[in-house]
């Protein structure tokens, strides 16, 4: 770098590339976003005053550093102007001392040769330290170390196996064609998991994996099919049926509206009643014959009580809006709401699968 002094009096010399580089590095390791710094070193003598111009380039818009410290009592100005002769920035005072100036695109534009001015009045003392300039890298270069230090992130695990959707093999018989469409379709419903309403039942993703593994068996003629399971498949996906003629049905004892009088809604009630209490009775017995051990392969399945209970929710939901008067108060409408087409998509699943299981 080129020194010009105005006076005698101050030493503003460059240090050793050795040094220089040396200091970069522990810059850099510091986490400091700028590259090409030089440092001088600075010693003023004893009572006598002294000017010194350091020409710099500014090559790349961002922030020019400039940071100054010296042993001593002595009092140092510091200025830095851009092109043109334009003053930019000055500060004195005593030992350190900082200068921070944001240089813009259009100033880079303007021209790249910058002056720091260095000054030292006559006063008492003597001043020794240094003087560092720092200057922004090439924008790529800044790019480059800044990936460096914040690599991407490592990309997602892929999904399970049984979240993968998977081609129907050719000469497919028909009835386990039915699994295959039925589980298919269930699968663009609930996967990925942030793709629709929340499972707030917590079943979806675990009847997705077994009904995927069980339809991977029944691809192996050898297999033994779990007959026991199919067929309380086979009620379960008779429970869906039931509760979704209850949501759908246009039979004013079960669709409405509720009689106004008195009279007549008390019948209304009772005939009701008689009518939804299969509907009732047949979900009690999902949950006392899985207790009873008529599915021994469903005992350990969290997604069997959680989908009964779920589905036992709706349906109280779906008679409830009825004699409430759809009221937004109904309790489970939330549930209902979020759950209902995922539970009709789980429901005809299950009824190919229990279609594949001998008549008892």
């Amino acid at each position: 770098m080129i020194l010009a002094p105005v006076r005698p009096g101050i030493i503003f010399t460059a240090m050793h590339r050795t040094l220089s580089g040396l200091l970069l590095f522990v810059l850099a390791t510091g986490g400091r976003a700028r590259a090409e710094s030089n440092e001088y070193t600075v010693l003023v003598r004893e009572g006598l005053p002294a000017t010194f111009e350091v020409p710099f380039s500014v090559p790349y818009a961002g922030l020019v550093v400039i940071d100054a410290e010296w042993k001593g009592t002595r009092l140092l100005f510091f200025g830095v102007e851009g092109p043109g002769g334009v003053e930019i920035a000055r500060r004195s005072g005593p030992s350190p001392q900082r200068l921070d100036v944001t240089v813009e695109d259009a100033r880079v534009a303007a021209g790249t040769r910058w002056k720091l001015t260095v000054k030292a009045l006559a006063a008492r003392g003597e001043a020794e330290g240094t003087v560092r300039i720092s200057v922004p890298d090439a924008p790529e270069v800044v790019a480059r170390r800044e990936a460096e230090r914040h690599p991407p992130p490592p990309p997602p695990p892929p999904p399970p196996a049984w979240a993968v959707p998977a081609a129907m093999p050719e000469g497919t018989p028909p009835e386990i064609a039915r699994v295959f469409a039925g589980l298919e379709s269930y699968r663009s419903a609930v996967w990925p998991p942030d793709g629709g309403p929340p499972d707030a039942c917590g079943w979806q993703q675990d009847f997705l994996r077994f009904a995927t593994t069980a339809r991977e068996r029944l691809g192996d003629s050898g297999a033994a099919r779990d007959v026991p399971t199919f067929r309380y498949f086979g009620r379960m996906g008779a429970a869906v049926r039931s509760v979704e003629e209850l949501r759908a049905s246009r039979d004013p004892l079960l669709a409405g509206p509720v009689p106004a009088d008195p009279v007549e809604r008390r019948t209304w009630l009772v005939e009701r009643k008689e009518l939804i209490r299969p509907i009732e009775r047949a979900l009690d017995e999902l949950t006392e014959l899985l207790r009873g051990g008529h599915a021994p392969a469903l005992e350990d399945e969290r997604w069997v009580p959680r989908l009964n209970a779920c589905l036992t929710a709706c349906e109280r939901f779906f008679d409830a809006r009825v004699r409430l008067g759809d009221a937004p108060s109904a309790p489970n409408r939330e549930l209902a709401e979020a759950q209902w087409d995922r539970i009709r998509a789980a429901g005809r699943v299950l009824d190919a699968l229990a279609a594949l299981a001998p008549p008892p």
